[in-house]
């Protein structure tokens, strides 16, 4: 009895030591990304989340060039609030994905998006143990869907702070690739600590937080958007959708957030 015991207390001990391990890295992770003082390497998994062929030829060939925007943006919006990192964000594609990771739960509860979360963070560190590329701060998994007659509403894209993952859903055509590269940075910047400034109900930005300029003289409508609000308020009760990064801003509360000077 005193055996069984003693192996369960060891058991229990070493779980709470990896448990705290666990935690201590992804804490360190966190402030490390945070922190800008190196620039961040993020590596995006191009997926193809169809069996359409033009898609799938799409996803196949898409380098670190066509991701250039992105870079640039947060070359200007970290300049912009004072950053004085020359490139705060390095992007490299890998393919060496083959998988789609795990969807979120059709009824997403504490315990299964704790499940999910555990999951996608297994996937996440087995697609980097197999990448040659070297080990990214932020680990983006890209699923490219057909655009066009027929689109179905795509999935709920997400980024986790915990683990520094983003999941999302794009459209596998050149024509959405400014759209798609708004979505790309909104989520990457939830990693790093952002919060969503839209009405979660109407998608309406928030104001004054979800406004690019939110000082603007008259108020409506505004030239840019905020890139944690995804869209561009042309007055208080509608939104347009951002055709590209040049419409889109880093407001105050978002810099404050992850580690930028307001």
């Amino acid at each position: 009895m005193a055996a069984r015991t003693f192996l369960g207390t060891l058991r229990l001990a070493i779980l709470v030591a990896v448990l705290l391990f666990v935690a201590l890295g992804a804490w360190l992770d966190r402030a490390r990304s945070r922190d800008w003082n190196d620039t961040l390497r993020v590596t995006v998994y191009p997926l193809s989340a169809t069996t359409d062929t033009g898609v799938r030829a799409y996803t196949a060939a898409l380098q670190a060039g066509d991701f250039a925007d992105v870079e640039s943006f947060f070359v200007d919006a970290a300049s912009s609030h004072g950053v004085t990192l020359e490139q705060p964000v390095r992007i490299r594609v890998s393919h060496v994905a083959r998988e789609l990771p795990p969807a979120l739960p059709d009824r997403p509860g504490s315990l299964t998006i704790a499940l999910w979360s555990l999951r996608l963070r297994y996937f996440a560190a087995r697609t980097a143990w197999n990448d040659p590329l070297p080990a990214p701060d932020i680990q983006v998994f890209a699923l490219y869907s057909p655009l066009g007659p027929g689109s179905v509403a795509m999935p709920d894209s997400v980024g986790l702070s915990k683990g520094l993952i983003a999941l999302t859903h794009l459209y596998g055509n050149a024509a959405a690739a400014g759209s798609n590269q708004v979505v790309l940075v909104h989520e990457v910047l939830h990693t790093l600590g952002a919060t969503d400034k839209y009405d979660f109900a109407t998608g309406q930005p928030l104001a004054p937080a979800g406004l690019g300029e939110p000082d603007r003289q008259p108020l409506y409508p505004q030239v840019f958007g905020e890139i944690m609000a995804g869209r561009i308020a042309t007055s208080a009760r509608d939104a347009v959708i951002a055709d590209s990064l040049e419409q889109m801003l880093v407001g105050p509360a978002t810099a404050l957030e992850i580690g930028w000077p307001p």
